[in-house]
């Protein structure tokens, strides 16, 4: 009897812990951090002051960690002025038109004004890329691939330019804008490109940076605030979640909202990051 008691008792306690793993699980693959950051813009024009962007990246639909439609209520809760979405929207496995990708587009479109360009995944063979393109400017946002827009507000205006996956920064690629003295903004999947769009050699250079593709590192490190892995920068990555700087050039970096190869993360929730301009200093 004594014997069948610890049984039990040893059974409960197994129970418990496959219990809370799956909890924690769970938590850490479902369960979206949405993260404001206050970020100073030198030059940024008054009226921008204030100005909140959300910055959508790496959804990896139909392997996203939240419902489309969760997605977009969480979004529109932030009350942006501006959405960015820098890449892999759409698993490589999905095929574009059964993947949700119009109605994530609609409904962030719906909210404010939303600007794209394309990550790895959407350059998964000829065409696909392309494809994409017709689909997210047939449903609202403004695809950017290679290419630059103004955001104006109240009389002033922000530069906002975009590169096409694996595309090195090149000033040549916006010579159009030159001289125009107002901050960019530069979407751009990759982080490991980070020494290439903030380069002293370029006459015209982002003030900020908005990337994903390093899924924070897939397996976060508690207190070291390490990511183990990441594609395209192997172990112990440099680049895998929050802000980085290099020669005046700051580059936020967002753990993206869903998986791909890897099917989980530890100690890496999903992430939705709020960047909140701001023209003065901020103490940290």
């Amino acid at each position: 009897m004594v014997k069948r008691s610890k049984l039990v008792r040893r059974g409960v306690i197994l129970l418990g812990i496959i219990l809370i793993i799956g909890i924690y699980g769970y938590i850490q693959n479902n369960w979206i951090e949405v993260d404001r950051i206050a970020v100073p813009i030198e030059g940024l024009p008054k009226a921008f002051n204030g100005y909140t962007i959300v910055h959508v990246s790496d959804v990896h639909l139909d392997q996203q960690a939240a419902s489309i439609d969760h997605l977009i209520r969480l979004v529109r809760e932030q009350e942006p002025d501006l959405i960015v979405m820098t890449g892999d929207l759409v698993d490589r496995g999905t095929a574009l038109e059964t993947s949700g990708l119009d109605r994530l587009c609609r409904g962030l479109a719906h909210i404010a004004v939303t600007y794209a360009v394309t990550g790895n995944h959407e350059h998964d063979h000829d065409g696909r890329a392309e494809q994409w393109r017709e689909i997210v400017t047939a449903n609202g946002v403004k695809a950017l691939d290679n290419q630059f827009d103004w955001v104006e507000r109240e009389g002033e205006r922000l530069f906002i330019a975009g590169l096409a996956d694996s595309i090195p920064y090149s000033p040549e690629l916006f010579r159009d804008a030159a001289g125009a003295e107002v901050p960019m903004l530069l979407l751009a999947h990759r982080p490991e490109l980070f020494d290439s769009y903030a380069s002293r050699d370029h006459d015209i250079r982002p003030s900020l940076v908005f990337s994903g593709h390093a899924h924070g590192g897939q397996v976060r490190i508690p207190f070291l605030d390490q990511g183990v892995i990441a594609p395209n920068q192997g172990l112990f990555p440099a680049y895998t979640a929050g802000m980085y700087e290099e020669n005046d050039v700051r580059m936020f970096v967002s753990r993206g909202l869903g998986n791909s190869i890897i099917p989980m993360r530890i100690h890496n929730r999903p992430h939705l990051p709020v960047i909140e301009l701001t023209g003065e200093a901020v103490v940290q």
